[in-house]
């Protein structure tokens, strides 16, 4: 017979499988409540079906304008700054890089334009006098260019833009 002060090997081994499942039971839990959760999913639509249609946004225009531009495509990088402009048109940072492809596409009157909207909606945004800078002193209209670079300057010279603008008007 067994003494009483003996241990059971398999009460061990009972506690052990318990504990196995807490641990296997909490990991499980913890991964299912950090797991991403997708709040409104639907279905794509299907390729060819008619009338579907493509949810854009403002910022899928603009990385899609981005791509064209980086590739040199101005006229359809200009296009899709136009789309998001429909969806955002208070927006003057997609007014600067509109502007910035039609000058790349050699519509640089037009993208003048685009640009002093740009400034005239958000004063204080320096990318924007820089690139309107930039397409006049392109243009040969260097005073105005001066005058534009200088309000880049003003608004911060340690900047990126405005050690670009300051090195533009020393050229």
């Amino acid at each position: 017979m067994r003494d009483d002060n003996e241990k059971n090997p398999w009460t061990a081994y009972a506690i052990l499988a318990a504990a196995g499942f807490a641990v296997a039971f909490l990991t499980w839990r913890s991964y299912r409540d950090d797991a991403p959760r997708i709040e409104n999913y639907t279905l794509p639509p299907a390729p060819g079906v008619a009338g579907a249609m493509k949810a854009e946004t403002a910022q899928s225009l603009n990385d899609l304008a981005e791509s064209h531009r980086a590739a040199g495509r101005h006229a359809e990088a200009a296009e899709a700054y136009r789309k998001a402009l429909a969806l955002e048109p208070k927006n003057a940072s997609i007014l600067n890089e509109l502007g910035l492809a039609l000058h790349y596409q050699g519509r640089s009157a037009e993208a003048v334009e685009t640009l002093k909207k740009a400034t005239a909606l958000d004063p204080k945004l320096q990318r924007a006098w820089l690139s309107l800078g930039f397409v006049l002193k392109s243009a040969g209209r260097d005073a105005e260019a001066r005058a534009a670079l200088e309000k880049t300057v003003s608004l911060g010279p340690s900047t990126a833009q405005g050690r670009e603008a300051l090195s533009m008007m020393n050229r």
